[in-house]
């Protein structure tokens, strides 16, 4: 597949906010899916960024697999990264992050002690910004007895005293290739109708299969065994009643089921 140039001006002029934001900061937080970590990282990030202090952070690591993850955290670390798993569902993930927070604030050299920390969160669209921001506010607020609160001007979200935050909206690299644009499509991170929705569910069925994990996604629609996975698309269909008028297999609505579910981590 050839590489895709589909830059809407939002997403460059957002760009263009991030690379004069990211000044201002001292700590580049990046998420990553990290079920499609070499995907759903931008490049333009880690260059804009430059001699920044960088924490990559695995965002729903309670959907991929921990072989997976572990490895790609040692890749990270070789590559020089501060690199973490992270799961807005796992039970004290928000004060682990929070104290590594803490302890980067504490080390902060002098000449900046009486300035607050601040870093900036920054990731793909749809990768799980607002779920963590909310999470940490929420933890932070608790651990101090107070309201975590949102500063005038720019929108510095105070997590801890000498702890400030920035967000960012979701931006993708201007240019996707094919081993990248299909797995963005699959969590979510394009705008519908970017990419056809059965294309994008063919390849999520052959990479569950790439990856031998087809057995819970057969049993999470009572299928037999293995096939094709156009035909697997059709039972798919089949069993939870996508069809048409005439009783045909509705395959669009199939596939946009399986990356529903897939995206919302029911399908494993």
């Amino acid at each position: 597949m050839k590489s895709r140039q589909w830059y809407p001006g939002n997403m460059a002029r957002t760009m263009g906010g991030i690379a004069a934001d990211i000044k201002l900061v001292d700590l580049v937080l990046e998420l990553v899916d990290a079920r499609i970590p070499a995907s759903s990282r931008n490049p333009f990030l880690s260059r804009l960024a430059g001699t920044r202090k960088k924490l990559i952070l695995l965002h729903k690591a309670d959907r991929a697999e921990p072989e997976l993850t572990a490895r790609w955290l040692s890749y990270f670390q070789r590559q020089g990264y501060q690199a973490l798993p992270f799961s807005a569902v796992k039970r004290g993930a928000a004060q682990t992050l929070l104290q590594y927070l803490r302890r980067l604030e504490s080390t902060s050299p002098p000449s900046r002690l009486k300035k607050p920390l601040r870093l900036m969160v920054a990731g793909i669209p749809n990768v799980g910004k607002s779920t963590l921001i909310n999470l940490l506010v929420r933890r932070a607020a608790a651990r101090t007895g107070s309201q975590a609160g949102i500063t005038r001007g720019r929108q510095w979200i105070r997590l801890l005293p000498g702890i400030e935050l920035l967000d960012t909206p979701g931006v993708l690299p201007p240019r996707l290739n094919g081993q990248t644009v299909l797995p963005l499509a699959a969590v979510g991170a394009l705008p519908p109708g970017r990419l056809d929705t059965s294309e994008t569910a063919l390849w999520l069925l052959k990479s569950y299969r790439e990856r031998g994990r087809e057995e819970g996604l057969l049993a999470r629609y009572d299928i037999r065994q293995w096939s094709e996975p156009e035909l697997i698309l059709e039972q798919i269909g089949a069993a939870q009643g996508c069809l048409k008028a005439a009783g045909e297999i509705d395959l669009e609505r199939a596939a946009a089921l399986l990356l529903r579910d897939f995206q919302n981590g029911t399908l494993g």
